[in-house]
């Protein structure tokens, strides 16, 4: 029963520290926001200048079929020596010019032996190059088919499927939800032995009849309450306010929570036990946290990392976790299906609890 009074009186005690809510739903729900805001997954738009030197039905055609790649923002000029001063200084990116005469030109069908050169002005660093190419390449092609009147051979027959829809949104949400156990898990629990150890709660305790084991196993049986409450709020504010998607078993989303979180809490054992202050043990913990978040793929794949790095990545507790919770959660997998990832965080669960018991200090 002694265990159970506890829990409920750290529960409160949670409740009661601002600071620590704050690292536990607020911070997390700010990513989760910020986020949430930006159009990640709509395809990039480029604009692109024309300068039509011939103004007929040709050109006008062709830039109407440039408009409606719907990718480019079409912006028209007569000028071409204004725009390409623009390109030089930056101000623009693509430019395409049409030389005059194009309708008097097809008028001459087969007679005439030379194409028509349009020209394709751009910077050659910018990141939609290809792809203007390629958009305007289409255009000037199917401009030439229909020009030449060529008859359809082919058809194209469109079948809808439903398909299950994962943007990039999506892969961030179980990234923020291991982010808030992480940070939570390590810097409070941190912060929170530093703040005992510091008003002499942990001396207290050992001079009272309670058993030192129920004491911390309601503190940990608190956080770990807290931790499936904000894997909860995170997943509900990105699927309700942002139309996230979560396809999968959330009973193995709160396991892994769980799991998750006991490594996590382990780390704050061993940050607060080295810790003198709480403002100490904040600055230890966020220290041991923010490497993870960004090598450890909250907010994009570690593949991109060097080689070197991906090896040590991968065995970092954080790591294995959202491999697992993005399994579960974006591909509807059985927790079964992850059992090195798993292993892993076992293995982490075993270590850091061996370490904390042996580096713990009351005083």
């Amino acid at each position: 029963m002694a265990v159970w009074h506890l829990f409920v009186a750290n529960l409160k005690m949670i409740a009661r520290d601002k600071q620590a809510l704050f690292w536990a739903l607020v911070f997390p729900l700010i990513f989760v926001v910020v986020f949430g805001l930006f159009r990640l997954d709509q395809p990039s738009s480029a604009k692109l200048t024309v300068v039509d030197q011939s103004q007929d039905r040709v050109s006008l055609a062709l830039v109407e079929g440039l408009k409606g790649a719907g990718v480019l923002e079409i912006d028209q000029s007569r000028d071409l020596a204004s725009a390409r001063e623009d390109l030089a200084k930056g101000q623009i990116s693509f430019v395409l010019v049409i030389p005059p005469g194009m309708a008097q030109t097809v008028a001459g069908g087969a007679t005439v032996r030379e194409p028509v050169s349009l020209v394709l002005l751009y910077d050659q660093a910018h990141v939609m190059t290809i792809r203007v190419q390629s958009i305007v390449r289409g255009v000037v092609d199917r401009a030439n088919l229909l020009l030449a009147d060529a008859p359809s051979f082919l058809a194209l027959t469109g079948e809808p499927v439903q398909a299950r829809q994962i943007r990039y949104f999506d892969f961030l949400l179980p990234g923020f939800v291991g982010m808030g156990v992480m940070i939570y898990a390590v810097v409070g629990m941190a912060t929170i032995l530093a703040s005992y150890r510091q008003e002499k709660i942990l001396k207290r305790v050992l001079a009272t009849p309670l058993s030192v084991g129920k004491f911390f196993v309601g503190l940990v049986l608190a956080h770990v309450v807290l931790a499936l409450v904000q894997a909860g709020i995170i997943l509900g504010a990105g699927v309700l306010l942002f139309h996230g998607h979560v396809y999968g078993n959330l009973f193995w989303v709160a396991v892994l929570v769980m799991l998750g979180n006991i490594v996590f809490l382990s780390l704050g054992f061993i940050v607060g036990s080295f810790a003198e202050s709480s403002q100490a043990a904040n600055g230890i913990g966020n220290a041991v946290t923010m490497p993870m978040m960004f090598f450890s793929g909250v907010f994009f794949s570690s593949d991109s990392l060097p080689a070197v790095m991906r090896v040590v990545v991968k065995y970092l507790p954080l790591t294995p976790l959202l491999e697992a919770l993005r399994g579960v959660a974006l591909d509807a997998k059985p927790l079964w299906d992850f059992p090195t990832q798993i292993a892993i965080l076992l293995a982490w669960v075993a270590v850091t609890a061996v370490v904390a018991v042996r580096v713990f200090r009351f005083s």
